[in-house]
């Protein structure tokens, strides 16, 4: 899921979008969003979402990833989006609100639109809103293999895929990341998450330093995740190519 380098004609001149759906946008459909779209910066920890809350915007993000997390009895991650994706799938499905949090945990940039501008937008164009949907659909598909990486697998291949899943949305081979923040998401306990790291550290597929991981075989790191990375990456490229 990298970003195609170069401008489109209609985008902002300032910068041109590094988000993968805008990127795939008829000049027509663009023309409905950019006029609304404001460039964001979006920093570690910033809500985009808080959970049974009316949603105020959507983020087309460039770069860095937002956490999708549920909250129960506690926290753990469903799911990423980056700049392959778009937040606000609550507004885009119909509804003005999640169950969930979505939580910025890779800093960086995006753009945003008001909810009522996005709602417009897709009522006024067909094709905009079944590539927004297309979108949530990933997501979803995201969500499920997630649910069964959970359930089924072993720590270091959920560690694995989520390393190769943040990869994928972050630009360089650093991740700044703390073991209680992966022991966070993956619903696990931080001595379980030092131990798959260190594992996957001595097969030499990454490196850990003081709050960061560097990767270093990213083809090693995927084949870690045995099967539990891939599937919902297959299906962004089966619809957007």
């Amino acid at each position: 899921m990298r970003a195609r380098q170069g401008k489109m004609a209609g985008q902002p001149s300032s910068q041109a979008a590094r988000n993968l759906i805008l990127q795939r946008l008829s000049n027509t459909d663009l023309s409905l969003l950019e006029p609304h779209l404001s460039p964001v910066d979006l920093p570690l920890r910033k809500h985009l979402e808080s959970a049974h809350k009316r949603i105020e915007h959507a983020y087309f993000i460039d770069t860095g990833f937002a956490s999708v997390v549920a909250n129960g009895e506690g926290s753990v991650e469903l799911g990423l989006i980056g700049r392959e994706g778009v937040t606000g799938l609550a507004v885009i499905m119909g509804t003005d609100r999640s169950s969930q949090d979505v939580v910025i945990h890779g800093a960086g940039a995006g753009r945003r639109i008001s909810a009522a501008n996005l709602r417009r937008a897709m009522e006024q164009s067909g094709t905009l809103h079944n590539t927004l949907l297309q979108s949530a659909h990933v997501f979803v598909t995201q969500m499920a293999h997630t649910a069964v990486a959970n359930v089924h697998g072993k720590i270091e291949q959920r560690l694995a895929r989520w390393l190769c899943m943040a990869r994928d949305r972050t630009d360089g081979d650093k991740l700044t990341v703390t073991h209680d923040f992966l022991a966070l998401m993956l619903g696990v306990q931080r001595p379980s998450v030092t131990v798959a790291l260190d594992m996957l550290e001595k097969t030499g597929f990454i490196k850990t330093g003081r709050g960061a991981i560097s990767f270093v075989d990213r083809k090693g790191l995927e084949k870690s995740a045995a099967g539990a990375y891939g599937g919902p990456e297959a299906e962004f490229q089966r619809l957007f190519g």
